[in-house]
């Protein structure tokens, strides 16, 4: 039986939903421990410290049941709902990336399974999903806990080294290559995953958003420490630039290899487990609430901007590309892929076109601040939108925070000098 003083809470102010109780979980536990006969100790706390998800609740909930043999078993389990609606919920329940998630664990990620193993490969690209409901007008999940089979994330501070790099590069290939042979054999997508981060419908949110924080951070820019700090900051994109940008994300190139893409792939979305020895074993996707259908480019740039360690991000950006297109091949090639598989230069030239410029500007200008600011109780969705004085003192801290302007230092230019940052591109 768990001692409850040693389970640890990374965020003792979030408000747990009253409706996750006890009798909540007997339904689950028919299904998952049908020996079970009581719960004796129930314990929801915070699965994760502040900063690492804006999006979601995420809850992992301790139980110690009694068996029918008279012994006794410690439980846990992952839950996921969603914000309250005075804490960024509402606007989240309005871009209804709850319903495009409920999509993916009942319907798309079980069949992606399934064609792999048709195929002759054990692939997961999930946790285990063992209960997905509506109610309370809203959407919720309960998951396996990885944590209890050793799965963790990696610092999302420190980043993914090259053996990390490597193996997400390697998953994001194998999800990538199935959806789109998904899509050969039955179709498209619903047209909600014509959308990811950016929609039509919400286009005022993110201008408003865009508008919040443009001023202080390009007065934060000239603070980075960069070679002429005036290039960049008179070519920082104006609100209108910015607005076309996002609609031009929209625009799918038919010509090129297209596939569902996760939409929101950095470290913290992402699980691992390891060998006694240290090295990788497994691992697992999370969160698949912004699933897009476009270029594989999204989820390169994003995973590559966020995510990739500060020593190798810029030396190794086109050999991360190289290392994702090899095992894209192999796994199209493994599921008889019809269509002509896409080549490296192909892939290359991808990464420059406009319409993925979304992606890698919203990863710097939205993303990795928060990432790279140490868990604090502000670091939340409600922090970053509010617009008294105490928000704009916190975004400053977020562009200013030291870790994050020794990346931009040397990101900024980089993507800038390519032409990924070509905002005149958009009037």
């Amino acid at each position: 039986m768990s001692d409850n003083n040693s389970i640890v809470n990374p965020n003792k102010s979030l408000e747990i939903p009253k409706w996750i109780n006890q009798e909540y979980f007997e339904a689950v536990l028919k299904k998952d421990e049908p020996n079970y006969v009581k719960i004796v100790n129930f314990t929801p706390v915070a699965a994760i410290p502040p900063g690492e998800n804006f999006t979601s609740v995420m809850l992992r909930i301790h139980l110690d049941l009694v068996i029918n043999d008279g012994t006794t078993k410690h439980k846990t389990y992952v839950v996921k709902t969603m914000l309250a609606e005075d804490r960024g919920g509402k606007q989240v329940k309005e871009v209804g990336i709850f319903d495009k998630e409920l999509h993916m664990y009942q319907t798309y990620l079980p069949q992606f399974e399934a064609i792999y193993k048709e195929a002759g490969e054990e692939i997961q690209l999930a946790p285990k999903c063992l209960q997905t409901e509506e109610r309370d007008d809203g959407i919720h999940f309960i998951f396996e806990d990885l944590g209890e089979l050793q799965f963790q994330n990696v610092d999302r501070i420190k980043g993914l080294d090259m053996e990390h790099m490597k193996t997400v590069l390697y998953k994001l290939a194998e999800f990538h290559a199935v959806a789109a042979v998904y899509v050969e054999r039955n179709g498209p997508f619903p047209k909600e995953f014509d959308e990811g981060f950016m929609t039509r419908k919400y286009q005022d949110f993110q201008d408003s958003a865009f508008k919040l924080k443009r001023e202080s951070f390009v007065k934060a820019m000239a603070a980075w420490g960069m070679d002429n700090p005036e290039v960049y900051t008179e070519n920082f994109p104006t609100a209108d630039q910015f607005s076309k940008m996002c609609l031009r994300n929209l625009d799918i190139d038919s010509q090129s290899f297209n596939t569902l893409t996760h939409g929101d792939l950095w470290s913290s979305n992402l699980l691992f487990k390891y060998q006694p020895d240290g090295s990788i074993d497994q691992m697992i996707m999370l969160d698949y609430q912004l699933c897009k259908y476009g270029s594989p480019a999204l989820d390169l740039l994003f995973i590559i901007t966020i995510s990739a360690a500060n020593d190798i991000r810029i030396k190794e950006f086109d050999n991360f590309v190289r290392i994702y297109w090899e095992r894209l091949i192999e796994c199209l090639q493994l599921l008889k892929y019809q269509k002509p598989l896409t080549t490296l230069r192909e892939l290359q030239k991808s990464i420059y076109h406009e319409n993925n410029t979304f992606y890698p500007f919203f990863a710097i200008f939205n993303h990795l601040p928060v990432i790279q600011f140490p868990s604090d109780e502000q670091s939340n969705l409600h922090s970053l939108k509010d617009e008294s004085e105490e928000g704009n003192k916190f975004r400053w801290r977020l562009f200013t925070n030291p870790a994050y302007a020794a990346i931009m230092k040397d990101l900024y230019p980089f993507l800038a000098n390519r032409g990924i940052f070509q905002f005149k591109d958009f009037e």
